[in-house]
């Protein structure tokens, strides 16, 4: 056991509050062995998934006003600091222009070039914060199913997803594709 998992064991919803805040553990890790705690300590399901929704939420809503006061000023310190290449930023900021909140729900995915991004384009905050809520309660679901019922073995689907998010990527866009012209077809 690491020491992130003594630590969530001891603080239970605290812990996974702090640990999606501070964003020092991939998320897939986190909601995956929060399922996990929710299985095997009596803890609420409903309540971990809010607390962890929130947790993200809020340190999304950190890196967004940072994007949104800081933009282009901080983008230098930022690329540096959170170890993201200038060129995926500025290629995700294009994408937030052109497809704005529909872009926002991949946010799971590369959630410090989304939240400081959407700032920087000024997204409206509403539109910033259902987006970000509603993917990242998909994304939850998701993990924490998936830590709850493999319980022991949680870190099995962590691993498979961290090795993989390329392809749960490309699934997730082309679906969302798919949907935009069969949509657009039918109207």
């Amino acid at each position: 056991m690491t020491n992130w998992q003594i630590w969530m064991d001891h603080y239970g919803y605290l812990g996974v509050f702090l640990a999606l805040f501070a964003h020092f553990i991939p998320t897939e890790l986190i909601m995956s062995y929060a399922g996990f705690l929710v299985a095997t300590n009596q803890l609420s399901y409903v309540l971990m998934l809010a607390t962890g929704v929130i947790g993200f939420v809020l340190s999304q809503l950190v890196l967004y006003g940072l994007g949104y006061f800081g933009g282009e000023r901080l983008l230098h310190v930022l690329t540096k600091w959170l170890h993201v290449r200038p060129d995926r930023l500025q290629r995700a900021e294009h994408n937030l222009r052109q497809y704005g909140g529909w872009y926002l729900l991949l946010s799971p995915l590369w959630k410090t070039v989304f939240a400081f991004g959407a700032g920087t384009v000024r997204i409206r905050l509403t539109t910033f914060l259902l987006s970000t809520a509603l993917s990242f309660t998909v994304w939850s679901l998701l993990f924490m199913t998936s830590g709850y019922y493999l319980k022991e073995r949680w870190d099995l689907v962590a691993t498979f997803a961290m090795k993989h998010v390329s392809w749960m990527v490309l699934f997730v866009v082309l679906s969302v594709l798919v949907i935009r012209c069969w949509s657009r077809k039918r109207d």
